[in-house]
């Protein structure tokens, strides 16, 4: 079987059609559809000491948004952009508050069903670091983001599990069965925004179809 990372290198990361080392930031920012397939069954800790599961989001799409210290800003507005687009009510509130609002309800729902929510999950890239300078970071992540769990890879977990294009924002969206469908990687443009929007409704228009 074709690991996820084959998949995402192969597609997010190339120039002139031969394909570059995983670590290379891509010169095309990409969207990209993939075969379902199962997401992996890894844990990880944010910067609260809170373990979190791909697995305890199902009924949801889940939005990994990850990257390096370099894509930090990126990736922080296109969390925001990714949330907005489901959580209208969201804009102009408090942080806090805006990570409460409800989702967009679904056109032809059945009234009285669940509707499936998207989570943008911010993952921060760190790698290998002792015990205590992991203390620091999650300590420094507490004061920068009190109110947002980030994800805290020390471990190269999402790189060795779908790939990274380096200094630009990495994305992997999985939809409400918790498997893999979508890759996005690169500096996104409007209409790659539009386009990763529409595949995540479209995930959630699937997940309520009788």
């Amino acid at each position: 079987m074709i690991s996820f990372a084959t998949i995402f290198v192969t597609a997010m990361v190339f120039g002139q059609g031969t394909a570059q080392p995983a670590n290379t930031a891509s010169p095309q920012a990409q969207v990209v559809k993939l075969k379902a397939q199962k997401a992996p069954a890894f844990v990880m800790g944010d910067q609260f000491e809170k373990e979190h599961r791909c697995q305890e989001y199902q009924g949801d799409v889940l939005v990994l948004i990850y990257g390096d210290r370099e894509s930090s800003e990126f990736n922080k507005q296109l969390g925001e952009m990714i949330h907005l687009a489901f959580h209208p009510t969201a804009k102009n509130l408090a942080p806090e508050k805006a990570r409460l609002a409800a989702p967009s309800p679904l056109p032809g729902q059945p009234a009285g069903g669940r509707v499936p929510d998207v989570k943008a999950v911010p993952v921060a890239i760190i790698g290998k670091a002792p015990n205590l300078v992991k203390t620091i970071i999650r300590n420094e992540f507490r004061k920068a983001c009190p109110d947002c769990p980030v994800w805290m890879d020390f471990n190269g977990t999402m790189q060795q599990s779908f790939g990274m294009a380096a200094g630009v924002p990495n994305l992997v969206v999985i939809d409400t069965a918790g498997q893999v469908r979508m890759a996005a990687g690169g500096k996104l443009t409007r209409d790659h925004l539009q386009e990763l929007v529409d595949g995540i409704q479209q995930l959630r228009q699937e997940a309520v179809k009788p």
